[in-house]
Parts: structure tokens; sequence; C-alpha cells
């Protein structure tokens, strides 16, 4: 089974969000699957003051979702992604490994 991340990127201003969503992370599905991970999709939240992307990764079974992220920054291919982006603006990013819920049976 496939290891599920929530990423949470928190950008300095609106215009740095709408190119993190329009331009950088469609430009990453490209270079994703060297690394193992693909993407299930970014959302917003309206009128969200705090300017945050909320990205849904999966990556493959036994990968460490740090160790992949490390190398894929350190490579040329987040470089070429991120051209035209001043990744100051990302203020921060949180990561969640999201666990699959058991659900009993409505006993």
């Amino acid at each position: 089974m496939r290891t599920f991340e929530l990423r949470v990127y928190t950008l300095r201003t609106a215009e740095a969000l709408a190119f993190y969503v329009g331009k950088v992370h469609p430009r990453h599905l490209h270079n994703f699957h060297a690394f193992g991970v693909q993407s299930h999709g970014v959302w917003t939240v309206k009128d969200d003051v705090t300017h945050r992307a909320f990205v849904l990764l999966s990556h493959a079974e036994d990968a460490d979702p740090k160790e992949v992220a490390q190398r894929y920054i350190q490579g040329p291919e987040a470089a070429q992604d991120a051209r035209g982006f001043d990744v100051a603006d990302i203020l921060s990013v949180e990561s969640t490994l999201l666990t699959p819920a058991t659900i009993a049976s409505g006993d």
C-alpha cells in the first residue's frame, strides 16, 4: 500500500499561492514519477488570509517521504519546476503522514 502524505504550504502572498498552484505544482507532475511520488490534487481555502495550498501526495510503499523530498529538492528537477518562483515566498511546509482508518461495522 502506498504511503499518503498531506503537505500544507503556507505562502507569503495570494500571488505566490496562485503561482505555486498554477505553475509550480503542475510542473512537479512531470518529475514526481521518477521519485515514486504521485499527486492526488491541490486544494486551497476560499478567502484564506494565510495563503495555504493543501497537497495530497502518495509515495511508493517502502519509501521514506522525508528522504524522497530531500532527494527531490536537492536535484535539478525541483529547480527547474520552481523557475520564475521565489522559494522564499514559501513561509512553511507542514507534512502529515496519513494512516488508513479502521472503520468498525455498524454494531
